[in-house]
């Protein structure tokens, strides 16, 4: 008998319509055959497969690594009259136990687990007394090693779904390229399967990159936002470190609730601000990208990023949180082409080097007991998650066999490792690293486009779908090209109609005009020696260019003020890879077009920079040497133009090095109450449970600086 869809989705979900897709793909899955569905994050993929649960005989398999929220989903579906659980380590065996005995009854229509859960025999044994509906293979992009987010666990789902004599199979993502879609159903064996790809465009998602030159300009970028910025909002960043400081100095400067979220919180920590931002009741999280899938409260006003992600499908997919109630939404990235670097370090080291494989593969010989990961990293001294990701490789070539147990552990039984096995790990990790750095250029071109930012996102995902949005709504650099209608300049000077402008409006834009003419294009000090008149070598070449020389009159570091000005404002960036070169932007070209005025100052560079060129460029050092000069802090950072936040930074590095004294930067009595409240949590890993049990007048910054000076202490009575 026919299923009227309609009519189940108004029953069970109380929707009165389908969105773009989801209908076609059901009726699929219901005439039994497979379907990969390809939608953008936020557009319901999830209803498919609830819904085809209720509407066909068995029990639906559904594959997820979205572990912390999967008691989430299933309380939902249960409240819907959706029978429904989950099995994962987080339960305790009896617990697990007693769900499989009643999966075995027929008890659930819809089932979810992670992928590793079916290196469980107990697991596979009672899947083979069901009959079973669906498998939904939920963030199918993790089977692609050519995917942002490879997990290998997913491999083993191909040769399961055969095991299971293959179940009508569904296979959902947000972001996959056409590779990546094309990789998916090769390694799920789906040689007939439908696509539906509803395209990847979020027309309520608005798109702004900020170019940023320091941490300082930085910090004073994300000032600014936040002062604008209103409703809920995620704030992502590239490190631990990172989201404890910007959240610390967002409750230190803007008092507003926010909270910190890594993976090196507590697992009760997680959960707790996890639950009260999809409950509403926190407006702000700042978070590693371990906040990730499925957080997906719909009025999210605004997702910014603070560091450069590795890859654009990280990128859209952490940026599409942001607007899924579709009202308009804003997605903001502050780029600095030195956050490229974190990433390069990342790629560099995610592969073990053979001696640590080896190292790596005797340890499993020798166990004799099961083992958590963490028991794996403390014995070996290895870092960034890679006993998961050297156990993964080492399975890859069958040196060794897996099986998951309860709270994270793992039984390990060893096989041969040979030479051959070493090398052909080798071979993969150098393809895996080249591709890598292949998706971290995508990233940063996106970065330093010139052009729409929107059209970028779509064709890399092979979307080629007219945009018809209003410049202020598409893009950054739309709104610029379209503020006003362009106006001719001269071939080779500034019109004299311009002497109407003051002498530093007149500056700016000469330099805007010679960055528009100059090939090659120039890096900021190379430009400012250009302008100047240098004799220097790579410079002297350029003299018969237009403008060289022009600012003869001002002294290089004026020169290179300007210049900052402009890259400050957004009218130049620095792009270019390894060797970053001046570039105008869309605001830019806007302005030479228009002969703007623009307001810069022609002022020399800082007082600092003389000093910070005597010790090097060594920021830290600058810091420390204004401090014994008897500057506080807070006269540092007026001084140096930087935020007490990072200067603070600064010298709780410095502490921690034993190359300045607590006493000199946190007064006794605020040292004595860190201290107190630093004993009563037991440890001084998290700032956060330190920061709760003290006073709102004693900042993130005191308490970071006390904490390093306790930890050094720790370390001298140990020795």
């Amino acid at each position: 008998m026919p299923v009227d869809l309609r009519a189940a989705l108004r029953e069970h979900f109380a929707y009165p319509a389908f969105r773009p897709g989801q209908e076609e793909a059901l009726t699929h899955l219901l005439h039994q055959r497979d379907t990969l569905v390809v939608m953008p994050t936020g557009s319901g993929k999830s209803i498919i497969y609830q819904l085809a649960a209720l509407c066909l005989e068995g029990t639906a398999l559904v594959i997820s690594p979205l572990v912390a929220l999967m008691k989430d989903q299933s309380d939902s579906l249960t409240r819907r009259d959706l029978p429904a659980t989950f099995i994962n380590s987080a339960l305790d065996l009896p617990e697990q136990n007693r769900r499989l005995r009643a999966l075995v009854k027929g008890e659930y229509k819809l089932v979810l687990v992670a992928p590793e859960r079916f290196r469980s025999v107990n697991f596979r044994n009672s899947l083979a007394q069901i009959r079973l509906s669906l498998l939904a293979v939920d963030e199918a992009h993790c089977l692609s090693q050519w995917g942002h987010d490879f997990r290998p666990d997913y491999l083993f789902l191909a040769e399961m779904r055969q095991q299971l004599q293959p179940p009508v199979t569904l296979a959902l993502t947000a972001t996959a390229t056409p590779r990546v879609q094309d990789d998916i159903l090769a390694l799920l064996g789906l040689t007939h399967a439908e696509r539906i790809i509803t395209g990847f465009n979020r027309p309520n998602l608005s798109l702004t990159v900020m170019h940023t030159r320091t941490e300082a300009h930085k910090t004073a970028r994300l000032n600014e936002l936040l002062m604008q910025l209103t409703g809920a909002g995620l704030v992502y960043v590239g490190t631990r470190r990172e989201a404890e400081n910007v959240a610390a100095y967002i409750r230190d400067q803007h008092r507003r609730p926010v909270a910190c979220y890594h993976a090196g919180l507590p697992h009760p920590d997680r959960t707790r601000i996890q639950d009260e931002f999809m409950a509403g009741d926190l407006p702000l999280v700042v978070a590693t990208n371990a906040f990730g899938m499925g957080i997906d409260r719909p009025d999210v006003r605004f997702v910014l990023h603070f560091t450069l992600p590795g890859t654009l499908e990280a990128y859209y997919q952490e940026a599409g949180r942001a607007g899924r109630d579709g009202l308009p939404a804003e997605a903001l990235l502050l780029y600095s082409p030195k956050d490229a670097g974190l990433h390069k370090f990342f790629i560099e080291s995610a592969s073990l080097t053979t001696a640590e494989l080896r190292s790596l593969h005797q340890y499993a010989q020798a166990l004799t007991a099961s083992v958590s990961y963490a028991e794996i990293e403390q014995a070996l001294q290895l870092k960034n998650n890679k006993a998961r990701v050297g156990l993964e490789q080492l399975e890859s070539v069958e040196a060794l066999q897996r099986r998951d147990e309860a709270y994270g552990r793992v039984r390990l039984t060893a096989a041969p490792l040979t030479d051959t096995a070493l090398r052909q790990l080798e071979r993969d990790a150098q393809a895996r690293a080249k591709h890598r750095f292949d998706l971290l250029g995508r990233m940063v071109n996106y970065a330093q486009a010139t052009t729409c930012r929107r059209r970028t996102l779509l064709q890399h995902f092979g979307d080629h779908a007219v945009v018809d949005l209003p410049p202020q709504a598409c893009c950054d650099n739309c709104a610029a090209q379209a503020e006003h209608a362009p106006i001719a300049v001269a071939p080779n000077a500034i019109p004299a109609t311009l002497n109407s402008l003051t002498r530093a409006e007149r500056a700016a834009l000469i330099v805007l005009d010679a960055v528009s003419k100059l090939r090659p294009a120039l890096g900021r000090n190379r430009l400012a020696q250009f302008l100047h008149g240098s004799q220097a070598e790579g410079v002297s070449q350029f003299q018969d260019r237009p403008y060289y020389a022009k600012f003869a009159n001002l002294r290089v570091k004026e020169v290179e003020a300007l210049i900052d000005q402009l890259l400050d404002a957004g009218h130049l960036q620095q792009g270019g890879g390894m060797y970053p070169v001046v570039q105008l932007t869309p605001l830019g070209e806007t302005a030479l077009r228009n002969r703007a005025a623009i307001a810069v100052a022609l002022r020399p560079a800082r007082p600092e920079a003389s000093l910070r060129r005597q010790l090097g460029g060594d920021t830290v050092a600058v810091t420390a040497q204004l401090l014994e000069r008897g500057l506080t802090p807070t006269q540092i950072a007026a001084e140096r133009g930087l935020t007490e936040a990072t200067i603070y930074s600064h010298l709780a590095t410095l502490i921690a090095e034993g190359r300045v004294e607590v006493n000199a930067v946190v007064t006794a009595d605020v040292q004595q109450k860190v201290i107190a409240a630093i004993e009563a949590v037991g440890s001084g890993a998290y700032l956060s449970p330190i920061k709760a049990k003290l006073d709102d007048f004693t900042t993130y910054s005191e308490i970071r600086c006390v904490v390093e000076a306790w930890k050094r202490r720790k370390v001298a009575t140990t020795a």
